[in-house]
C-alpha cells in the first residue's frame, strides 16, 4: 500500500475548543475548498504541529465543531433547528462557523436562486462573469489566510504576554507585467510560508484582475473577510510608483492583520468546561 493510502486512512483527532472529535484524513480532504480539507492535504503535512501524534487543536467553539463534522461525513450541512435540542445554536452562530471552516452551502443558494428566478435570469454575462471573478478572489484570500494560520499554527495558540500576530500583505499590481508581491511577517530564518500563498495568488493575469475587482468591491471583500475571521483587520490602500521602464504605474497593496484575541471567560464559555462548571455549580 503506498504512503498516500496509508495517510488517507489515518485516523487523526481534532480538539476544537476542548472537545475532541476523531475522523479520518480522507474524510476531510475529499473537500479540498474548505479549512480543513488545505490543512490536512499531503503538502501541508509537515506545517502542522500535532500534539501526541495526532491531535490538532482548533480554537472555536466544540460544541458547533458537531454541525461542521456532519459536512465531511455526509456532504450535510444540518440547520440550526435540526440540532438546537441538543446543542444550544442559533443560524447565525452557525453561519460564523461554516464561514470560519470556508463550508459551501448550495442548497441555500439554490433556494435564494429559486425565490429571485425573474432576477437570475436578467442578470448579463457581464455581471455573472464579474460575481464568479470575485468568488474566485474571495476563495483564493481565504485559501492565503488559513495557509498562513497554519503555518504559524503552533506559535499563535500558545503565544503568552501581549499576543501574537499575523500580518499578510499583498500587491496587486495594474501592469500585466507585474506578479502579486506577498509579504508575511513575522518572518522566520530559514523557513517562509509565502511560497504556499503564491500558489494560490499568483494565477495567470490575476494580479490585474484583481486589482480591478479591487478597485470595485475592495470594502464589500473587507467586510466579508471581517465577518468571517474575528480578530482580521482588513487595510486597502492605492499607491502610484515609477515602474522600471520609468513609466507611472499603480498597485493596490492589501494588508491583512490576523490577531489573537485572548479572552479566558469567553474560551471557557465556549469549551466543554463551561458544561464542568454548570454540573458543579450547586455545591
Amino acid at each position: 500500500m503506498s504512503n498516500i493510502k496509508c495517510n488517507a486512512k489515518e485516523r487523526i483527532i481534532l480538539n476544537v475548543g476542548g472537545i475532541k472529535y476523531e475522523t479520518f484524513r480522507s474524510t476531510l480532504t475529499a473537500y479540498p475548498e474548505t479549512m480543513l480539507g488545505t490543512m490536512f492535504e499531503e503538502r501541508n503535512k509537515s506545517l502542522l504541529h500535532p500534539i501526541n501524534g495526532n491531535e490538532y487543536y482548533i480554537d472555536r467553539n466544540g460544541r458547533l465543531f458537531y454541525c461542521i463534522l456532519q459536512f465531511y461525513r455526509t456532504g450535510r450541512i444540518p440547520s440550526a433547528d435540526q440540532v438546537k435540542c441538543s446543542i444550544p445554536i442559533t443560524q447565525e452562530e452557525l453561519d460564523a462557523e461554516l464561514d470560519y471552516f470556508m463550508i459551501p452551502r448550495p442548497k441555500r443558494l439554490l433556494s435564494k436562486k429559486c425565490t429571485n428566478n425573474k432576477q437570475t435570469a436578467q442578470l448579463s454575462l457581464r455581471s455573472r462573469t464579474i460575481a464568479a471573478e470575485l468568488d474566485d478572489l474571495v476563495t483564493s484570500l481565504k485559501t492565503a489566510i488559513n495557509r498562513a494560520i497554519i503555518y504559524f499554527q503552533k506559535r499563535f495558540i500558545m503565544s503568552k504576554g501581549v499576543g501574537f500576530n499575523i500580518t499578510l500583505e499583498i500587491s496587486f499590481y495594474a501592469s500585466d507585467r507585474m506578479q502579486p508581491s506577498i509579504t508575511v511577517l513575522p518572518t522566520i530564518i530559514g523557513k517562509s510560508p509565502v511560497p504556499l500563498i503564491a500558489e494560490v495568488i499568483n494565477k495567470p493575469a490575476f494580479g490585474t484582475r484583481a486589482y480591478v475587482l479591487l478597485n470595485g468591491f475592495g470594502d464589500k471583500i473587507g467586510e466579508h473577510l471581517e465577518e468571517s475571521y474575528p480578530g482580521l483587520c482588513w487595510d486597502l490602500n492605492w499607491f502610484e510608483y515609477y515602474n522600471d521602464s520609468g513609466s507611472l504605474d499603480s498597485k493596490y497593496r492589501v494588508r491583512i492583520q490576523i490577531c489573537d484575541d485572548f479572552d479566558y471567560e469567553e474560551i471557557i464559555k465556549n469549551c466543554c468546561l463551561s458544561a464542568t462548571s454548570l454540573k458543579y455549580s450547586y455545591y
